[in-house]
């Protein structure tokens, strides 16, 4: 993901806003030398939470224009921030596979993870540290998002907001804010519903529809002569007899004919998308 794919959240700090644009060691540097403090789209932690938490905290950021997420920074007992940094640099692949089943998946294609490591700094405090940031983007046309699945600190098909410098669940007038977004892009994700509904419907449908037989005509009937004439006579006694109910056209036709209809709907709905 790229920081251009990210909407910036309007009325926070120039000196985040320009971290979250276009992050860099040095805007990072400039974020934690000046000490901003918590506010609704920027969240410090100490160290690593569960990730259920974190996603959590990726579902508010992005139900509220956006945001990240800092390990690394400490909150004191009277409330000022430290720079502690974090004893090992945590694999992105286990965070993305961690928060990603608690996430709709486009909003897993707008969160970005990053490592800053100072080995030397204009900023001493933070010589010889590790951090990590989440950059949480959002897309006003796919709001609201919602967690899809429970967890430690989070409940399936709920919405979190960043309310002030913690993550709750929306209330009446957070959710009404949320969805009144959504409203102002005048998007509307009603043919992208119906087409993945409808290609997941065309693929149930092939694999209903049987490509090939195992066994050919004749099989049978040719194994029993091998097997000798008490089978044969065992066999004489039954016969096929065709069920008056059974339509005129056979099962595997309708399912063909059923996927040409499908096929149809499909190029329907993506020529309407392309006007």
């Amino acid at each position: 993901m790229t920081t251009s794919s990210k909407s910036q959240p309007k009325g926070i700090k120039e000196e985040f806003a320009k971290f979250y644009e276009n992050p860099s060691r040095d805007k990072f540097r400039d974020l934690i030398r000046d000490n901003l403090g918590e506010f609704s789209h920027l969240d410090f932690k100490e160290d690593w939470s569960s990730l259920s938490k974190i996603a959590r905290h990726i579902l508010g950021l992005a139900n509220s224009d956006g945001g990240c997420i800092v390990v690394g920074v400490a909150e004191k007992e009277d409330k000022t921030l430290e720079a502690t940094g974090v004893e090992n640099l945590k694999d992105k692949a286990e965070i993305v596979k961690g928060t990603q089943k608690f996430l709709p998946n486009v909003l897993s294609d707008r969160v970005e993870i990053l490592d800053f490591t100072y080995e030397a700094s204009e900023y001493p405090k933070i010589v010889g540290k590790k951090f990590q940031v989440i950059l949480v983007g959002t897309d006003p046309k796919h709001l609201p998002f919602i967690s899809m699945a429970e967890g430690e600190g989070i409940q399936k098909n709920k919405i979190y907001v960043r309310r002030g410098t913690s993550t709750e669940e929306a209330n009446y007038q957070e959710l009404q804010n949320v969805i009144n977004k959504r409203l102002e892009t005048g998007y509307s994700s009603r043919n992208e519903i119906d087409l993945r509904t409808h290609i997941e419907e065309l693929e149930m449908l092939y694999g209903l529809l049987k490509s090939s037989y195992v066994i050919p005509t004749g099989f049978i009937s040719s194994q029993l002569g091998l097997l000798g004439s008490t089978l044969k006579d065992l066999a004489s006694q039954y016969k096929s007899v065709p069920n008056p109910h059974y339509p005129a056209e056979s099962y595997e036709e309708f399912i063909a004919r059923m996927i040409e209809k499908k096929k149809k709907r499909i190029e329907i709905l993506l020529d309407v998308a392309d006007l």
